[in-house]
């Protein structure tokens, strides 16, 4: 049994820990996360908002390095300071010390290493972990893929297709009975109609 399925997520994005992010992607390539979505300048030395797309504000004050991205442009900055808000954060980088600086990137992601990503703990997974499963029943008929996350109030819900046909699995425990991201496969036992 697996007790949560997968992290929480602030509804705004996908990157460490979430999936769902409109006009977005999950990882931007094998070798970045996005951790939030770069807002317009504040003052007049080039620092800027960030969204999170994940509830972990605190994540931002450990950055030493990031890369801006939008559209295919990209720029390895190095982090100056860190402000935490009630709804986002200001950075502060070497490299971008105008606000003109700023607009270049406004809407794009401020990205990190991949291998900097925090590792979550035992039993829970990343969102973009999820995405591309496998799923089975428990005696080992073929369900579909894992193609989204909802994310609802009471636990995220999975969505599982077949070809034309989608599948809804709410990711508790009494559901999901074991997830393995590295063999590909998830592990459900439906009650009956759920995948009917």
């Amino acid at each position: 049994m697996v007790p949560i399925p997968t992290l929480s997520c602030c509804g705004r994005g996908q990157g460490e820990g979430c999936w769902i992010r409109l006009g977005g992607s999950v990882a931007t390539t094998p070798e970045r996360i996005a951790l939030g979505r770069i807002g317009r300048s504040h003052g007049v030395t080039g620092a800027f908002r960030v969204w999170p797309y994940a509830d972990d504000f605190e994540r931002f004050t450990r950055l030493r390095q990031v890369v801006l991205t939008r559209g295919n442009k990209t720029l390895a900055a190095v982090v100056r300071s860190v402000q935490i808000l009630p709804d986002c954060v200001l950075i502060q980088t070497e490299e971008v010390t105008r606000p003109e600086d700023v607009a270049t990137w406004l809407g794009g992601d401020l990205e990190i290493a991949a291998e900097e990503r925090a590792k979550p703990p035992d039993g829970e997974f990343f969102h973009d972990q999820i995405i591309g499963l496998r799923v089975e029943t428990t005696d080992g008929q073929l369900v579909g893929t894992i193609t989204g996350i909802i994310e609802a109030p009471a636990s995220d819900v999975y969505v599982c297709r077949d070809g034309d046909r989608e599948f809804l699995i709410p990711a508790v425990d009494v559901f999901i009975q074991s997830i393995d991201p590295a063999g590909g496969r998830m592990v459900i036992a439906p009650i009956p109609g759920m995948v009917d």
